[in-house]
């Protein structure tokens, strides 16, 4: 037995901060930090997917850095030996599943199976408040006076969730430990992405909004990396085992694909045009629900305060229960989710739009202040729909704006503003939209000729079967936006057409009859949606 002395002791006990704190208070490290810090704080997101790109291998090369720098933190166990505990833990906590287990599938990894026949419309889980970490159970944990000294925690719940979700995981006793070892070690969101993967997605309008995501991601990390060197709570695991950025991508990466709202009385956030609070939850084993295709069979009981979550289908004993995620695009689902859906009746796409600059001022002016009437942006994003009719009312209401004469413009002005807002977001397609199908038509070809494959060589790609698995996904999402501007393309050009020999039709009517008609205009398409359009009768 060796008996160390007092002088030694507090030598071995600075070696030991020293170690331990490394991520935090490394110079090296925090050298790193603060670059990033002011890298993404100094200057605006670029506009250009060019700029975007070098700014991003730019923060890239330092995040390398800082990652080399900082090390690996203790590794999650595999997550199937994590089950016996998870099971109990369950039950401790008041969850219902007698119908449903853990399973890991093959191409799918974990799920849940059906150990019986379960019938559409049968309640297969209840899973209470007690059982669900969320931005309530943040604030009540040692977080709550960290949270509550700063703004950005205050005003981003989901930081907020990851921020907790981490500090419960390198908590060797945290109570949250055996629903955490269940959760997946690594993620195929364009988070995780590498910049090979995401170059797949390049002329994607998608690429942009991953660029951005990684740049607010780095930018939040180097925020809190600085707050946590300055508070000084004893009671919090960062300063005993460190803040790594690997863990914070991953920790979000959690939440931004677990998360869900649910009601939380005064303690939670009032939700958009809603009086009940609402707040940021993790909900343990509904979260391990794979997706299909379906309708919202999940609801949150505010008398039992839990979640119950009923059989969108028919499931066989055996087979996968899955749950459906809702009305998303598939860009949504691989950013936020990691994951396509080829089958996806939902997708759409984004396509930016904007007037010109180069438009005189008293032209761009009108535009501006029919725009401003009907509530949309003089630049924005607009949705391209993979249904029959793929332009959304919102894209028309733009473009009729965007191609209209000045004397349209001004008669235009005349109108109420209820009646401007019928007629330019009707779905009602007539001979005076022939410019605005030539438009559409246009930019759906150029939007298509950005891509450097074609869809029949993307096809090739996937069949080889080489590629890693987020480059894969980055194709087939590529993939899904070519079939939708194709779509945009082929219908424009079929509804430009049948308005053009439609006008030579009654041009030559009007001839022969020596006559003019001044009758209401001929109706093609009419609407059937909210935010979309479909068509009477097909173009021929």
């Amino acid at each position: 037995i060796v008996v160390m002395g007092k002088k030694s002791k507090r030598q071995g006990a600075a070696a030991q901060r020293q170690q331990v704190d490394a991520s935090l208070t490394s110079k090296a490290v925090c050298r790193i930090v603060d670059e990033l810090w002011n890298m993404t704080h100094s200057f605006p997101f670029p506009s250009t997917f060019s700029a975007q790109l070098e700014e991003y291998g730019s923060i890239s090369t330092l995040t390398a850095a800082l990652v080399a720098k900082q090390g690996v933190s203790p590794p999650l166990p595999p997550r199937k030996d994590g089950l016996p505990a998870f099971k109990e833990w369950l039950r401790s906590k008041g969850v219902e599943h007698s119908k449903l287990e853990v399973e890991e599938f093959e191409n799918v990894g974990f799920g849940l199976r059906a150990t019986s026949d379960i019938k559409f419309g049968e309640k297969v889980m209840i899973v209470p408040v007690e059982a669900m970490m969320s931005s309530r159970t943040a604030r009540a944990s040692p977080l709550g006076p960290l949270i509550a000294q700063d703004r950005v925690l205050q005003a981003l719940p989901n930081v907020c969730l990851a921020l907790h979700l981490l500090e419960s995981r390198l908590d060797p006793n945290s109570p949250w430990k055996p629903y955490i070892s269940t959760l997946p070690h690594s993620f195929t969101t364009p988070l995780n992405f590498t910049r090979d993967d995401l170059l797949m997605l390049q002329a994607s309008p998608t690429l942009s909004e991953c660029l951005n995501q990684h740049r607010n991601i780095v930018k939040l990390y180097s925020h809190l990396h600085k707050l946590l060197r300055e508070h000084t709570e004893p009671s919090l695991h960062f300063h005993s085992i460190g803040f790594r950025f690997q863990d914070f991508v991953w920790a979000v990466s959690c939440v931004m694909s677990r998360q869900n709202e649910i009601p939380m009385g005064e303690e939670g956030r009032k939700g958009e045009g809603e009086g009940q609070a609402t707040g940021l939850s993790l909900i343990p084993l509904w979260d391990m629900s794979n997706h299909s295709s379906g309708c919202l069979s999940t609801d949150y009981n505010t008398d039992s305060q839990a979640c119950e979550c009923y059989a969108p289908r028919d499931v066989s004993a055996g087979k996968e229960f899955c749950i459906f995620y809702g009305e998303r695009s598939n860009a949504d689902l691989l950013v936020h989710s990691g994951f396509v859906h080829s089958a996806n009746e939902h997708d759409s796409l984004k396509i930016k739009l904007g007037l010109s600059s180069e438009e005189g001022s008293e032209t761009r002016n009108l535009k501006s202040m029919l725009l401003q009437k009907i509530g949309l942006p003089t630049s924005g994003h607009f949705t391209l729909l993979s249904s029959s009719v793929p332009f959304s009312k919102q894209l028309l209401a733009f473009v009729r704006v965007f191609v209209a004469s000045v004397s349209t413009l001004q008669s235009y002005l005349c109108l109420k503003e209820g009646e401007l807002k019928a007629l330019l977001t009707s779905c009602t397609v007539t001979r005076e939209d022939t410019r605005v199908m030539d438009f559409l038509e246009k930019r759906c070809s150029l939007l298509l000729k950005a891509y450097r494959t074609t869809l029949e060589e993307d096809r090739d790609l996937l069949i080889r079967g080489d590629l890693p698995t987020c480059s894969r996904l980055a194709v087939e999402l590529r993939m899904c936006e070519k079939r939708i501007l194709m779509s945009g393309k082929s219908y424009a050009s079929q509804v430009h057409q049948h308005l053009r020999s439609t006008d030579e039709e009654r041009e030559a009517k009007d001839k022969s009859q020596e006559q003019t008609s001044n009758g209401a205009p001929e109706t093609l398409l009419t609407a059937s949606k909210a935010d979309s359009c479909s068509a009477t009768s097909q173009p021929s």
